[in-house]
């Protein structure tokens, strides 16, 4: 079974951290390209229209402008159920 690497961003708010995945690759080489790639270019990710930066209330809120920090992580292994032997 290969490892996949989940890609991601983290922001902090007035409420708190916010991490927010967006996609999974299959290799960390990958991984670490992607986050070279984001920072370098500097990219905002699209947030979902109900994430707490685009409904914050504050007109001038600094977390508004911020780029994100942007990580990998193994993804958790998932295991397939064993088959129930008849009895």
């Amino acid at each position: 079974m290969t490892a996949k690497f989940e890609l991601y961003c983290e922001y902090i708010h007035c409420c708190g951290k916010k991490v927010l995945v967006l996609g999974e690759v299959e290799t960390e080489k990958m991984a670490k390209k992607w986050i070279q790639d984001q920072t370098l270019l500097k990219k905002h990710p699209r947030l979902p229209k109900s994430d707490l930066i685009r409904t914050c209330p504050v007109i001038h809120c600094p977390a508004k402008l911020q780029i994100p920090r942007y990580n990998y992580r193994q993804k958790a292994a998932t295991l397939s159920p064993t088959p129930q032997k008849k009895r």
